[in-house]
């Protein structure tokens, strides 16, 4: 009877709420929040650059577009691939580009590197358009959800929280919506935050649009914690029953 009464209050105790499982609560719908600026990401060291340039004359636009002598073609952070070159940030936030030289980028948004450019490339080339793609943005999703690991975003185009728990096959059941952790790294300093996706005022917080290389760790809820325990408590609860009643069994006789 007693060892009833423990697993009784043990399922009480790991029930799963609607409350718990429901993202963005709020009771008043349609519900409008506003989510500040338009987030774009920022060029970091080990970026993999795509940049492409195009002009009037496309004969004056090609030298940019192409590795042009042995010098740039061996360059540490220049890659030819096909007829595209990439080119890869240092550790100290450069480029080089043929003609324009070296010049640090890291810390720009992209729309910044295209200004950039724009302005370096219009004292050579008449009316230039440049394009700069990200092509090595990632960032990790780990912990309780359906398929955690790397997500590559090859565009680097901006990634909210929920279409990287979409990418991750959703939480499971178990996940702890209210205490999800984010893993930043800026200017070399790591740092550790927690936000809770049941709210829909963590859409104005710094971390409703991730950043490459985040972190997302996904907790266990109080749930699967109490229900991990269950399972040694209730093998050990089995075998004391079992001898108790194998005591009583041949103490009958």
């Amino acid at each position: 009877m007693i060892i009833f009464f423990i697993c009784t209050a043990l399922l009480f105790q790991s029930c799963i709420t609607k409350k718990n499982t429901l993202y963005v609560q709020t009771k008043k719908l349609p519900f409008k929040i506003e989510s500040g600026f338009p987030f774009e990401p920022k060029i970091k060291s080990d970026n993999i650059l795509n940049i492409i340039v195009t002009a009037d004359n496309p004969e004056a636009a090609a030298v940019f577009n192409l590795v042009t002598s042995n010098r740039n073609a061996n360059s540490e952070n220049t890659i030819s691939q096909g007829n595209s070159v990439t080119y890869l940030v240092d550790y100290k936030g450069f480029i080089e580009m043929p003609v324009l030289g070296r010049f640090k980028v890291e810390g720009l948004k992209k729309s910044e590197l295209e200004d950039l450019l724009k302005e370096k490339i219009s004292k050579i080339v008449d009316n230039p358009v440049v394009i700069v793609r990200i092509l090595n943005y990632r960032l990790y999703v780990v912990g309780e959800v359906n398929r955690s690991g790397e997500q590559r975003l090859d565009n680097g185009e901006r990634v909210t929280i929920f279409e990287a728990i979409s990418r991750a096959g959703d939480l499971t059941i178990n996940g702890n919506r209210k205490k999800i952790r984010i893993l930043r790294e800026n200017d070399g300093v790591q740092t550790l935050n927690v936000i809770d996706i049941t709210k829909p005022d963590f859409i104005n917080s710094d971390f409703y649009f991730l950043q490459q290389n985040d972190v997302v760790i996904v907790d266990p809820n109080s749930t699967k914690i109490t229900t991990s325990s269950i399972g040694p408590f209730a093998t050990a609860m089995s075998i004391i029953t079992s001898a108790i009643s194998l005591y009583l069994l041949i103490d009958r006789f």
